[in-house]
């Protein structure tokens, strides 16, 4: 299948257009390379986008992360790449193409999305573009208690109950990962992120109704009613003329329309489990600190290594070395995600992947920037740095400094409850603002446990109005990215915590590994921020220095010196 073809297609359907999602229909959740349509069809790797086609030319939509990446993948003849930072892919189709035909795959978009589109002519069409799931039979298996804290029983009880006050007879859960975490179960469906790829419908008796890929289960403890998905509809017609919530955000249109044709009144209501999961339990949050702990010393010891071995490296050097780093922690099992390490200019690609045709060799006086992070059985991990190779210009030094003031303007914040992640994105953009500098992402996303590495509902961006809440996981990750020169990104994990005032929140540090003192003007910094920046280097050493070899040691006590 290609755009050729498929922009055949649409003349003999006589459509003006056809939207195609990188979604599968577990929307908003990881998919394979297998399933990834959109690459296929354009080459674009990015995480996010969706192509319009049309009978003379085809439009990618990318936001702001792939500003620069897409336009690099794609070929401009057949593409053109639109950034949603700019204008959103609703108003973009509304300005270009109300009142036309447009068909989608209903698997592939939330009712929510279709809403959007009100102004258009849009017809469903799940046969112009298959739903592409892989033909691998993944493995399931039950989350230990001891890792997860709740019982699978505890927590389908509890929600139950809800539905119940909700006045509904039954609540339909799309997302994967609410039923992972719902269910105490995981998979390895996919390579980087554990989820159980399955939907439920859930009723107010603690009836649970799974429907998922076929699959291997080997674990005696996991004693759950499997349904294909093939076997929806019929599950659907049992609650005809009865009340079912689900969240139209993250809930296919084609359900919308299988709930009007049993005449089932599909109410929306956020789904709350993707609330609960955001917070944390003791037990989760002991956990994740172990996991930081493994991981803060996998990456000190690959950071020792590639302080005296980087020379005639490359990109994919560094990714294979940090893999083999990771590997000799306790209960490491996958990355969270592909490594970035990306060296020079191809640091300001925002989310640059190095594969054998972009690999870059390592060159002095430049910077590398190292976005990584991995599973463990107890948690999930996320961290940037950017390291000097070399001595470094005074304007990278400057630039560097300026994100290290973001990051800290943030991670040192007081703020009430109920503060929303776009409140929060403002106080870590001020140092750059005042120099006219931004970055083109947001600030900070939500981590699962031993699940999503990009986790909602709340996350740190101007468009978001969710507010906060105690014992809840975020990365804080400034960044200032010149184009065709460098890009510079530092990244904490940091857990939210009461702080000493009644009614105000702060934000703990997880991760454990230095920040790079080489690459900072130290005459930018406020007395504060010097002291704010020693404390936590004080913690690194103290907690990682007894799991090193001594030449390790010597290393991280001279990258966790006082400034």
């Amino acid at each position: 299948m290609t755009l050729l073809d498929l922009q055949k297609k649409l003349k003999k359907a006589k459509y003006d257009g056809f939207l195609i999602s990188r979604n599968n229909l577990f929307l908003e959740q990881d998919i394979r390379d297998d399933e990834n349509i959109i690459q296929q069809l354009t080459d674009f790797t990015g995480s996010a986008g969706t192509i319009l086609i049309t009978e003379d030319k085809n439009y990618l939509f990318v936001d702001g992360r792939y500003e620069l990446q897409a336009p690099a993948q794609t070929q401009k003849h057949a593409i053109e790449v639109i950034c949603t930072t700019h204008i959103s892919i609703q108003n973009w189709l509304q300005q270009h193409m109300s009142g036309k035909k447009i068909g989608y795959n209903p698997w592939c978009w939330s009712i929510t999305e279709i809403a959007h589109f009100s102004t258009l002519k849009m017809i469903a069409d799940a046969d112009f573009v298959p739903t592409m799931l892989s033909s691998e039979t993944p493995t399931i298996y039950a989350y230990d208690l001891a890792y997860c804290g709740q019982s699978r029983e505890e927590k389908v009880v509890s929600f139950a109950q809800y539905i119940k006050d909700q006045g509904f007879d039954a609540f339909f859960i799309s997302s994967a990962d609410s039923i992972s975490w719902l269910l105490n179960l995981r998979s390895d469906a996919l390579s980087n992120t554990p989820v159980f790829r399955a939907m439920a419908l859930i009723d107010t008796h603690c009836h649970v109704w799974i429907f998922s890929v076929p699959h291997k289960n080997k674990d005696e403890k996991i004693n759950l009613p499997f349904l294909s998905l093939d076997d929806l509809p019929d599950r659907f017609k049992k609650f005809r003329k009865k009340t079912i919530g689900a969240d139209y955000s993250n809930t296919s249109s084609a359900i919308y329309t299988l709930a009007e044709e049993y005449h089932i009144q599909l109410i929306n209501k956020p789904d709350i489990l993707q609330q609960q999961k955001a917070i944390k339990n003791i037990c989760e949050l002991k956990n994740i600190r172990t996991a930081h702990l493994y991981d803060g010393i996998a990456l000190c010891k690959f950071l020792y290594w590639l302080d005296n071995n980087w020379q005639g490296k490359t990109e994919l050097d560094i990714v294979e070395k940090l893999h083999e780093f990771r590997t000799k922690q306790p209960h490491f099992v996958s990355e969270s995600f592909a490594t970035i390490a990306a060296a020079g200019s191809n640091g300001a690609i925002v989310h640059y992947a190095p594969s054998s045709k972009t690999n870059k060799k390592l060159e002095a006086n430049t910077l590398l920037l190292l976005d990584s992070g991995a599973q463990y059985l107890e948690g999930t991990t996320d961290i940037t740095r950017t390291i000097p190779l070399g001595v470094i210009p005074p304007q990278m030094c400057e630039d560097y400094t300026l994100v290290l003031k973001s990051h800290i303007a943030l991670s040192k914040t007081v703020f009430p409850q109920n503060t929303t992640g776009a409140r929060l994105d403002a106080i870590a953009r001020q140092p750059l603002w005042q120099e006219g500098k931004n970055y083109n992402h947001g600030t900070g996303h939500g981590v699962g446990c031993f699940l999503n590495v990009h986790e909602g509902p709340q996350y740190i961006s101007a468009s978001c109005s969710l507010p906060f809440s105690s014992r809840q996981i975020t990365s804080i990750e400034p960044g200032y990215y010149l184009e065709n020169q460098y890009g510079i990104r530092i990244e904490n994990l940091v857990e939210i915590c009461p702080a000493q005032y009644k009614g105000f929140l702060k934000f703990k540090n997880l991760t454990l590994v230095p920040i790079d003192l080489r690459a900072i003007n130290k005459y930018l910094l406020s007395a504060e921020e010097i002291s704010w920046l020693n404390t936590y280097h004080q913690e690194v050493f103290a907690t990682i220095s007894p799991h090193l070899t001594s030449p390790e040691k010597e290393w991280l006590k001279t990258a966790c010196a006082p400034l």
